[in-house]
């Protein structure tokens, strides 16, 4: 196995790790490698995956903003390509879970204050931890998105 196909695959399996399709991490991992866009019949060439499956995970990654659509004049196939922001948008993403899950927990804490404080004091804990880490994650996407944006204007 090549180096890239090792790290397409490995994405794959890191996006199937966060309940991801593990199609839509390969998608990503062979975008970034090529720098390019690509049809979907290229990727699903390269990727050895159904058209279909291509055009499915494609279309969920370009709503999510990881991926953008594009196309050609003249050219009735779709094109997809990384879109500038996607890490950002990784980012935000996982600092939303971290929010969801905090408001999860909190709703926990409250309920147990009357069964066991101590347990509820713990668990309140934990809530901290995810409500605090959303933060910093949404402040980290921010300040990655100005610095890129900066960046380009200075060029």
């Amino acid at each position: 196995m090549s180096a890239q196909e090792r790290f397409i695959e490995e994405m794959g399996l890191i996006s199937q790790q966060h309940d991801g399709s593990r199609i839509a991490g390969r998608i990503i991992g062979l975008l970034t490698i090529e720098g390019r866009e690509l049809s979907l019949q290229q990727i699903s060439e390269r990727l050895g995956v159904s058209r279909a499956s291509v055009s499915t995970n494609a279309r969920l990654l370009a709503r999510r903003g990881t991926l953008r659509l594009t196309t050609r004049a003249g050219d009735r196939q779709d094109y997809y390509e990384m879109s500038g922001g996607s890490h950002f948008e990784m980012l935000h993403d996982l600092a939303q879970q971290f929010d969801r899950h905090a408001k999860a927990i909190g709703a926990c804490s409250i309920e147990l204050e009357a069964e066991d404080p101590q347990a509820a004091e713990r668990v309140n804990d934990l809530k901290d931890f995810f409500e605090k880490s959303a933060g910093i994650l949404h402040d980290w996407a921010g300040a990655l998105r100005e610095e890129k944006t900066t960046g380009k204007e200075r060029a």
